[in-house]
């Protein structure tokens, strides 16, 4: 149970990150496609009103979500700037804190909108969505 626990986890703060730093990356290159459970509506057998819950959770978490990568990414820029013009390492350090504090609040936020949708399926879907999950959640 740890160790499923641990993965999960793990697989999440994977993509949180990944999403994170595709965002500060150059404008020019496209984002990676971050794919979510509507993805796998049809393997999963979902039904619309499984499928209208997800959707409404999902959006919950974007709306509740962006404020909070804006901050991220604008963190992200003072930080650089910081390191940049040879800031007083206590400034850094705190800056540092509060960016990483953020990552974390977003990242439990990530984490509960999961369990909330994990919550909507039958024990053989979520058994399948594991299973999807654990393979990397590609297309």
């Amino acid at each position: 149970m740890v160790k499923k626990i641990y993965f999960v986890s793990l697989f999440f703060l994977l993509i949180f990150f990944s999403f994170s730093f595709a965002e500060n990356q150059n404008q020019a290159q496209p984002a990676k496609r971050v794919y979510t459970i509507l993805d796998f509506k049809d393997e999963l057998k979902l039904s619309n009103e499984q499928v209208e819950k997800a959707k409404k959770i999902i959006e919950e978490f974007g709306e509740k979500a962006k404020p909070l990568k804006e901050k991220i990414v604008a963190q992200d820029k003072q930080i650089r700037q910081l390191l940049e013009k040879g800031a007083d390492l206590k400034e850094i350090r705190e800056k540092i804190k509060e960016n990483f504090s953020l990552r974390a609040d977003l990242l439990i936020m990530d984490i509960e909108s999961g369990r909330k949708i994990d919550g909507l399926l039958t024990p053989e879907q979520l058994k399948k969505w594991k299973e999807i999950r654990k393979q990397g959640v590609k297309r």
